[in-house]
């Protein structure tokens, strides 16, 4: 994946998405399947909106059943389905476990039910049925669960990703299936023709240049920037967007084997408690936020309501001092429906603009496949072709053909063999990389300096960063720590203070 401005001012394409994010990517690589000439522009690098600071989970959403949302969590098990498959080594099966509680704002009796359903909505593509987990079991083999009203439980399974590393695959293969992708370019102005949209004036942000980028067809996919790109249509746009804010913080690793569903003590919410590349993750805050995409940042606020949830149910507690980290995004949600922002529908919208923009709003990354389609649907009616969606069964770049289950302990001994690694560096560049693993290996014979890690205590190895910035179009620090590694969300003084490395790449 290379970074070509040339031909993005150069060629005539048939279709512009700004936003490069998993919804553009995914709509970039759809497109590009059914045979259009493609362009992708972000004004920042790829993922660094909402798709990069999710809860990284691939689910159904057991609590939008509270909601009504069954359709939605039909169609989200599914495609969870279909991205095991799909991206296999970016996305595994999670064991989640529901305890029960006296006086629970949700009964223990509502809970099983809606497991129940959770399990008969994903039929065959279910992972494994839900199952009672006895009270006895929970505290032996949960110790540090709050037993004060614990009447048990349940568990159950979803699915677990790195979702900027998603991101970044889903970006790349739509490059390599002939996409034109570039970030840090921002479309500054509409250009049209006889009233309708046919390109933009572009800018890139990393030197100045500008240029106009052509095309005959215009999705917006900025997420929650997306009226704003509305607007800069000049067609009137009012806000189609009620954004939330969704908070996580980053704590120390505590050994455990299975996320964990809670209701939160002070207002029912429901929010996790989640093992993630070794470290915890609890959260999420769901608030409505009408902050600029730009200037949405984490309160102490945000941080005291987690780590009340936290210690509600975990012993020993946590402070604030005790976080490795914290991170923050928007939810792009459609303003469909009052209430609180819980129970806004994660549903997405597509809509067309008098001057021809078309803008995909709202949605969950999940369902983020489906989202592309519905679009491109609508952008190969507006071209007048017939060309039918290819992502439903298609394999993302890196990701095997056989079951993960086989390919990834040979893959590794292969990796250890032919350069003389570590277990678990072979077992880190296989889950991240899948089948390109062996040629970020290959910068080992480059020079024998890359074959360390960044950090004595992360598994990241400075060759990745020398590959990140060739193959992956990382340009900026917070590139490689954020987005291309997650080093940053763990070690934020390392955005502060970049690794020596990065000033040579």
């Amino acid at each position: 994946m290379r970074r070509n401005l040339d031909a993005l001012a150069a060629e005539d394409f048939d279709l512009l998405v700004i936003g490069g994010g998993i919804t553009g990517g995914g709509a970039a690589l759809d497109a590009a399947l059914r045979g259009l000439r493609v362009a992708v522009i972000d004004k920042g690098d790829f993922a660094s909106g909402t798709s990069s600071v999710s809860s990284k989970l691939i689910h159904g959403g057991l609590r939008y059943l509270e909601h009504g949302d069954f359709g939605l969590v039909y169609e989200s098990l599914h495609e969870r389905r279909r991205l095991l498959r799909n991206a296999a080594h970016l996305v595994h099966p999670l064991r989640f476990v529901l305890p029960f509680y006296d006086g629970a704002r949700v009964p223990p009796w509502k809970q099983r039910l809606g497991l129940t359903l959770y399990d008969l909505l994903a039929g065959h593509d279910n992972l494994q049925r839900s199952r009672a987990f006895p009270l006895a079991r929970l505290h032996h083999d949960y110790p540090a669960l709050q037993t004060q009203g614990l009447r048990g439980g349940a568990e159950f399974f979803d699915a677990q990703m790195d979702d900027a590393r998603l991101c970044i695959e889903v970006m790349r293969t739509a490059a390599s299936q002939g996409a034109v992708v570039a970030n840090y370019v921002e479309a500054a102005a509409f250009e049209k023709k006889e009233g309708l949209i046919r390109g933009v004036r572009a800018l890139c942000r990393s030197d100045g240049r500008e240029f106009s980028i052509r095309a005959r067809q215009t999705l917006n996919a900025a997420g929650p920037w997306s009226d704003a790109v509305r607007q800069l249509a000049g067609d009137d746009a009012g806000p189609a967007l009620r954004p939330t804010k969704g908070v996580h913080v980053v704590a120390p690793g505590r050994g455990l084997t299975a996320a964990f569903l809670l209701l939160h003590p002070a207002d029912g919410r429901v929010f996790f408690v989640i093992p993630w590349l070794g470290k915890t993750l609890i959260g999420t805050t769901d608030t409505v936020c009408d902050d600029p995409p730009d200037k949405v940042g984490v309160t102490s606020a945000d941080v005291e309501y987690l780590l009340q949830g936290h210690n509600h149910h975990f012993i020993p507690q946590l402070s604030a001092t005790d976080l490795l980290g914290s991170f923050v995004g928007l939810r792009p949600l459609v303003r469909s429906r009052p209430g609180e922002p819980s129970a806004l529908s994660r549903e997405f919208t597509l809509s067309a603009s008098p001057s021809g923009l078309l803008t995909v709003s709202g949605g969950k990354y999940t369902t983020y496949r489906r989202m592309a389609e519905v679009a491109v649907d609508a952008v190969v009616r507006r071209l007048g072709l017939r060309r039918r969606c290819r992502t439903r069964d298609f394999r993302l770049d890196g990701t095997p053909r056989e079951p993960w289950e086989q390919f990834e302990p040979t893959a590794m001994i292969r990796l250890q063999r032919r350069h003389t690694l570590e277990k678990d560096d072979a077992r880190h560049l296989v889950r991240r990389y899948g089948l390109r693993a062996d040629d970020v290996a290959a910068y080992f014979e480059r020079d024998s300096v890359l074959r360390g890690r960044v950090v004595s205590e992360e598994p990241d190895l400075l060759a990745e960063f020398a590959y990140q910035r060739d193959h992956e179009m990382a340009l900026a620090p917070a590139d490689f720590l954020l987005r291309r590694t997650r080093l940053g969300l763990f070690r934020p003084n390392l955005l502060k203070k970049p690794p020596g490395v990065l000033t040579c790449t």
